[in-house]
């Protein structure tokens, strides 16, 4: 019969040396392992939302794992009594207490501390951590580092980039990657951190250098249940060990929060670093005077023909003004968060310029569509998904369209299983900031599209006046149908993803690709 082994107070290489040979992998997922693996079994989650994979040791097992760790506490509510004494008599299965805990720790064991050998950055908030993250690594790139993301498109090297499925794999998969990317020569990664991620430990045992706050607002309420709860779950990412600089933006209410938290917590060997677009945000900070506190600003931000132009104040220094490729406010501030990151490692002023320059929109961030119809309006894809995202969006290209002197059409949905409370809000935020909106289907899932339809009309004042579909595909057609050339359609929702999922089975389905359809085709 198996032994009980805290791992806590047992050395991992007395358990965990004999099986690391090589091509050997640790994991929690069944579907990739392979004979002679480490498979790591337990729960994630909350009362919620939990998965569990434990109800796969025996199927592991019969897979040819070497080796199976799992989390005892309640494992009689997942195994059968015939199968949970399979576990216990079987040598090759060891109980951990509190491996949910303990496992990001366990695989960078494991993958020998392929964090420790790179610069890590760490990217969360509800918005912006695609855009961060990507830039970043473009940026670093520039300078002739290997640099690799991991995070909603994928992982792997900057040009190379995989899809995994998740914004933050579970800790097992973060550290294999982690190993992978050393293995081909990357030197700094990138990682967005969800929140789901803090709370449920993906990315313990991973030595961040940097990490970065971009926001708080809704999103998650499903999982969290309350936006308390969401805040303690992302503000995790300042206490994580051994992180040398933190990037918090200062414009953002649970920024400032996080900032004041900071101020009294400093110490030596840590920097924090405050960016805003509003310079009375920075003046509040009760640091400020003591310059305990980095300071980006971005002043005098306008809209040009070719995109966002602004001046940037680095601790009361000026940069030249910087013009861009991108559009939107809070692009500006997702730049000053790029910034202070280039600036910890090493860039000059000039250099940090030249790069802000050149950054362009990530795929499903505000990226402009085109189609082969001249006549066409201008049409633009965008992930958000969350209220506050739609929004600034929406802010941002209603100036657009009134600069063309054109209307602004929304067509958007809201995801199926997931907060149903932020329906209503964004259906009051089109509504309010968009001229012609179209209700359309996002990702139903398991529920019935025309509900979740509803559930944002009733957050209008005058749902008679929109527009709505269940067919994502047809309404995308109708409005380009409709709209002038002056006028400029917004897609919003699903960004860069390339499927749609509809009572449980997923479909090939791109934004941009109904897009060019409906314009034309595709631009040559």
């Amino acid at each position: 019969m198996n032994a009980m082994l805290p791992m806590n107070a047992l050395p991992l290489h007395l358990s965990l040396q004999p099986f690391m040979r090589a091509g050997a992998q640790m994991t929690g997922d069944t579907r990739v392992l392979k004979a002679g693996d480490v498979m790591l079994a337990y729960p994630m989650g909350n009362e919620r939302l939990k998965s569990d994979n434990r109800a796969y040791i025996l199927q592991a097992l019969s897979l040819g794992a070497a080796l199976v760790l799992y989390e005892p506490q309640g494992l009689e509510d997942i195994l059968n009594t015939k199968d949970l004494q399979l576990v216990k008599d079987d040598h090759r299965c060891i109980s951990v207490e509190e491996l949910s805990d303990q496992a990001g720790d366990i695989s960078d064991y494991w993958y020998e501390h392929p964090s420790r050998s790179m610069k890590v950055i760490g990217i969360t908030g509800t918005n912006g951590k695609t855009t961060v993250s990507q830039w970043i690594a473009e940026a670093l790139q520039t300078k002739k580092e290997v640099t690799a993301v991991i995070g909603t498109l994928g992982a792997g090297i900057l040009g190379s980039v995989k899809k995994t499925g998740f914004t933050t794999p579970d800790a097992p998969q973060t550290h294999a990657l982690l190993k992978n990317l050393l293995t081909q020569g990357a030197s700094t990664v990138t990682v967005e951190v969800s929140s789901h991620a803090l709370e449920q430990g993906r990315v313990n045992g991973v030595e961040f250098d940097t990490v970065v706050i971009t926001n708080l607002s809704q999103d998650h309420l499903d999982y969290h249940g309350s936006m308390e709860e969401y805040a303690a779950a992302k503000k995790k990412i300042l206490h994580l060990p051994n992180v040398k600089n933190i990037v918090v933006n200062a414009d953002d209410d649970f920024g400032q929060a996080c900032l004041r938290e900071l101020s009294q917590t400093i110490e030596s060997g840590l920097t924090v670093w405050a960016y805003a677009t509003q310079p009375e945000k920075l003046l509040a900070l009760p640091c400020y005077a003591k310059g305990q506190i980095k300071k980006v600003l971005a002043q005098n931000i306008r809209l040009s023909h070719q995109g966002m132009a602004f001046d940037v104040l680095i601790d009361g220094e000026l940069l030249e003004s910087i013009q861009t490729k991108f559009v939107g406010n809070f692009n500006v501030s997702n730049a000053l968060a790029v910034s202070a990151a280039l600036l910890i490692r090493g860039f000059s002023k000039a250099e940090l310029q030249l790069a802000i320059q050149e950054l362009k929109p990530v795929i499903g961030r505000m990226e402009l569509v085109h189609g082969k119809a001249t006549q066409s309006p201008m049409a633009i894809v965008d992930f958000a998904h969350t209220p506050d995202a739609l929004e600034q969006a929406l802010k941002t290209l209603s100036d657009l369209a009134k600069e063309r002197s054109g209307s602004l059409w929304c067509v958007f949905g809201c995801g199926g299983d997931r907060d149903k409370s932020k329906r209503p809000l964004m259906g009051r935020i089109a509504e309010r900031y968009a001229d012609r909106v179209m209700v359309t289907s996002d990702n139903p899932r398991s529920e019935e599209p025309e509900t979740i339809i509803s559930d944002i009309l009733a957050g209008f004042e005058q749902p008679e006046k929109a527009q709505h579909n269940t067919d994502r595909a047809t309404a995308i057609l109708q409005v380009i149908r409709q709209a002038q050339p002056e006028d400029v359609v917004l897609v919003a929702g699903k960004g860069h993803e390339d499927t749609q999922e509809i009572a449980g089975k997923r479909h090939s389905f791109s934004d941009q690709l109904h897009l060019q359809l409906a314009m034309g085709g595709a631009a040559i």
